[in-house]
């Protein structure tokens, strides 16, 4: 007599007798007990068959029962409210699909991305053409094109380095960057944080191609550890960087680890994906001889046709946060995950073959996990892999799970990507998850192609499940939100599930793609004014907008302007254009990268907007990388009526500076400085009582308000009254002390005060022409000496050169220094020519367009720009705009010759 813990398939059992064990139970306990179709693959011996009949059954009769194994201990059933993990990005790169908006097109079209061979660099092709004629249809396969392509140069990386880096790595760090951005984050921020990476990954194709060539193996090239490592590298994470590989379950059981470590608080953030290649022949081969692909050369889960499944290539990237962060951040939120599990098989029927018991207790883990009940899951995203065998089981073990409480109008809806895309293999997890979010987000579940016939191993009518066979509506319900499990089940026996929740949980009203969260901008005082109290009451709308683009070469951000005007033409019609356009502007600020070649487009509308776009491609574009910046303040001449006005009412940076400047000269003078700069107090600004305070108020304002986006000075210079307000910038002395001076200065008082601290940088002197130096004095003689002469502006102009300033700001009410800047510019010899002037207010312009157009200038002649400071006080939401434009080249190996005799 054998063992009883022997495999009922180690005994000699095949599927024929197997058949026959199950009908002679269903006859021997007819009425009391149906066996199920799977019965020898989850109680794969006589001991675990016997105990699982006498669970079902009770002791029948006297025939003795082999004594069951101690139990191990019980799984735990108690259901922790934990914070759930927000999806707040997403990216993918799959067959057919080059982005995450071509991929649902793709699913919501029905198409099938399969084909027969490659249609880009020829590499399978060419190699896949002398198999044998009988592995004619395994040429069939998912594939990415241009998978040869990459942008080296992007990620500074040298092209023969690029050469022997396996296209994994290639496609793992352009579509990490995507995630990011589609996060609405600058992945240049991560720098330093403690982001976390996790990546299902399998063996490598590529170094199988490059084995027996003249180049070696590359061993950093294609490791599984540099392929998470490198993209931690480029993106200077420093969080975990672990690569999985669990075969067909890698990817998801990478989101169960990086859900883990969130919820630990190892980790603040967490990228999480799989990537996949499909490249050599020989493990093709390999594949068909085990009987794992289809024939057919189509993936037809839960078909009665069902023969294996397709090889298919790609990347998924998702980007993971706590919830309460990513509300509190204000993150694009695509869905929320509520549990996740893993387990693994056991001794089940073989160590490849799929086990239903394991299967349903990781479903219940992960439900455990999530704190939901089963049959509130609307949607499984099943493995599906096509296997005439392994659909089965898993469609009896969901059933088993899900069918819980479940409404017999209401099946479990089930489905699977790999009959669109192909088996992504490491990868499919991933895929299989976004899927489902676009699903659960569009409120619409993609068809399951190819079922045309269920298969006969189920009873179909029996089960609470029901095959997505054409475009369903999501299930409706009242007061929760959509539901979905998500199932990758390793071919060694590693098994996992998670559980998805639509966000927000009102996700019936329809909404089709995410949008942060409205969240309140800070206003940004510098230093020296962080203590004054900040306007309170509500201001005006901004008129005017910018919208920053770059790229890390010409050709980049020209295509970036074209994908923005694609991005306008999708949203034609949109009913709230203004705030769409002002969370453009405000996403592609905060949220991208800025790279060398750079355009700022100033628009106040979609029609400008497009125009702006256009230009872009007619535009003269050079790399600019300027650094030093000095503010030019400007005297008497340039005030006029009315100056400043819409910037008080649109900037709180300004309203705050300016309703300081006027409250001190209320108490001191018993009249508002504001009313004689808005014309209010009719003539006021003819009288220089009242022109020179002005102007020092306005000019510190604006020198606030830059500040406030992230222009700082290196050097300072001032024409009369200007002199002050760059002493003040200067941090010589307090905003208050020198609006006192330049009321004494302009009423002809005597000018009192002196000089609190030494300037903090490079002052120029009005008077000398020179940078003020430790020691020279900046008290009342000074001061006095200032107001009744002052060197020529050209020699002040000429030490400006000397400091190897690249930009001038002109701060002041109009634009005056221009050709004063250029004409006393000196020559040089290396033929620099004469700097930028930036002009903060236009006597001509309207609103804030001048000023707004400066800091576009300002971005376009390389600053680095604080964009949130163009939003303050404000209330902004992130939104999806286009994802950096890669300019991919070809970087590849010659592929050895395949021999048709053997591996």
């Amino acid at each position: 007599m054998p063992e009883p813990t022997v495999g009922f398939f180690d005994l000699g059992m095949d599927s024929l007798m197997a058949v026959e064990l199950r009908n002679r139970l269903n006859r021997a306990f007819a009425g009391e007990y149906t066996a199920p179709n799977t019965l020898v693959f989850d109680y794969p011996d006589i001991a675990t068959l016997a105990r699982h009949l006498v669970g079902e059954l009770g002791e029948v009769g006297s025939a003795p029962v082999p004594q069951a194994e101690p139990e191990l201990e019980s799984r735990p059933t108690v259901q922790i409210e934990e914070d759930g993990i927000a999806i707040v990005g997403m990216a993918c790169r799959f067959p057919g699909a080059p982005d995450i908006a071509a991929f649902w097109r793709q699913l919501e079209a029905g198409v099938d991305a399969v084909t027969d061979g490659r249609g880009d660099s020829g590499s399978w092709s060419e190699l896949a053409e002398d198999l044998p004629t009988e592995y004619a249809a395994y040429r069939q396969g998912g594939f990415v094109e241009g998978i040869e392509l990459f942008d080296s140069r992007f990620f500074r990386i040298a092209p023969i380095e690029a050469r022997l880096m396996d296209p994994r790595q290639r496609m793992l760090l352009e579509t990490s960057w995507q995630a990011i951005e589609d996060a609405g984050m600058d992945p240049e921020q991560l720098r330093g944080s403690r982001t976390g990476l996790y990546a299902g990954i399998s063996a490598s194709e590529y170094r199988d191609l490059m084995t027996g060539g003249d180049y070696g193996v590359s061993y950093l090239g294609t490791a599984g550890s540099m392929t998470v490592g490198r993209v931690s590298f480029a993106l200077g994470l420093e969080g975990p960087t672990m690569p999985v590989e669990l075969n067909c379950a890698s990817s998801l059981i990478a989101v169960h680890y990086a859900v883990a470590a969130l919820r630990q608080g190892e980790v603040d953030m967490a990228l999480v994906g799989g990537v996949h290649t499909v490249l050599s022949p020989h493990i093709t081969r390999e594949m068909a001889e085990l009987g794992m692909l289809s024939a057919s050369g189509r993936c037809r889960a839960f078909d009665a046709a069902a023969d294996g499944f397709v090889r298919g290539e790609g990347c998924g990237v998702v980007v993971l946060k706590r919830l309460s962060k990513a509300e509190d951040d204000g993150d694009r939120i695509w869905g929320v995950i509520r549990g996740s599990a893993v387990n693994q098989n056991g001794a089940s029927a073989g160590p490849t073959v799929p086990n239903g018991p394991a299967q349903e207790r990781v479903i219940e883990e992960a439900l455990a996990r999530a704190s939901v009940v089963p049959a509130e899951v609307d949607y499984l995203e099943a493995h599906g892999a096509g296997s005439g065998f392994g659909d089965p089981i898993e469609v009896q073990a969901a059933a088993a799970v899900y069918g819980k409480g479940r409404e017999a109008d209401r099946p479990l809806l089930i489905g699977s990507v790999k009959t669109n895309i192909g088996h992504l293999e490491p990868a499919a997890g991933v895929a299989s998850l976004i899927k489902t979010v676009l699903a659960m987000k569009r409120g619409v579940i993609p068809k399951n192609l190819h079922f045309e016939e269920p298969s006969p191993h189920l009873d179909w009518d029996q089960l609470p499940v029901q095959v997505v066979s054409a475009m369903t509506e999501w299930p409706r319900h009242d007061g929760r939100p959509r539901r979905a499990g998500v199932s990758a089940f390793g071919i060694s026996g590693t098994n996992s599930h998670v559980v998805v929740e639509g966000y927000p949980a009102d996700s019936d009203g329809g909404m089709q793609l995410p949008a942060g969260s409205a969240r309140p901008v800070a206003v940004a005082l510098p230093e020296p004014l962080v203590d004054l109290p900040l306007v309170e009451e509500e201001i005006r709308t901004r008129r005017t907008r910018l919208l920053p683009l770059s790229g890390k070469a010409d050709g980049a951000l020209r295509e970036l302007a074209e994908c923005y005007l694609s991005w306008l033409d999708e949203r034609d019609g949109e009913r709230d254009t203004e705030t769409m356009l002002a969370d453009m502007a405000w996403t592609a600020g905060v949220g991208r990268s800025h790279f060398d070649y750079r355009a700022g487009v100033v628009f106040c509308d979609a029609a400008s907007l497009r125009d702006g776009l256009k230009m872009i491609a007619d535009k003269r574009l050079e790399r600019v990388a300027a650094t030093k910046v000095a503010f030019a303040f400007t005297g008497e001449g340039s005030e006029w009526v009315g100056m400043g006005q819409a910037l008080y009412e649109s900037e709180p940076v300004v309203r705050t500076v300016l309703d300081r400047c006027d409250a001190v000269l209320r108490e001191e003078r018993g009249a508002s400085l504001l009313d004689a700069m808005f014309g209010r107090a009719e003539g006021a600004l003819d009288d220089p009582a009242w022109t020179q305070p002005a102007l020092y108020a306005l000019e510190c304002a604006l020198a606030a308000l830059w500040a406030s986006v992230g222009i700082r000075p290196g050097a300072v210079v001032g024409q009369g009254v200007g002199e002050l307000a760059a002493a003040q910038a200067a941090g010589v002395f307090g905003l208050e002390e020198g609006l006192r001076l330049a009321a004494a200065w302009g009423a002809g008082e005597p000018v009192e005060g002196s000089a609190v601290a030494p300037p903090t940088l490079a002052l120029v002197s009005g008077v000398t022409g020179r940078v003020m130096e430790e020691g020279d004095a900046l008290d009342e003689a000074y001061w006095q000496r200032q107001a009744r002469e002052s060197v020529a502006f050209d020699r002040c102009v000429e030490t400006l050169a000397e400091l190897d300033v690249q930009v001038v700001v002109e701060i002041g009410p109009d634009a005056v220094l221009g050709p004063m800047v250029a004409s006393a510019w000196p020559e040089s010899a290396d033929g620099d020519g004469v700097p930028a002037v930036l002009s903060s207010l236009r006597r001509d312009s309207q609103g804030d367009d001048s000023f707004v157009a400066a800091v576009a200038a300002a971005y376009e002649a390389g600053l680095a720009v604080s964009f949130a400071g163009l939003f303050a006080g404000e209330t902004r939401s992130r939104i999806s705009l286009p994802s950096y434009p890669f300019q991919r080249r070809r970087h590849w190996i010659e592929a050895r010759p395949v021999s048709t005799s053997g591996r």
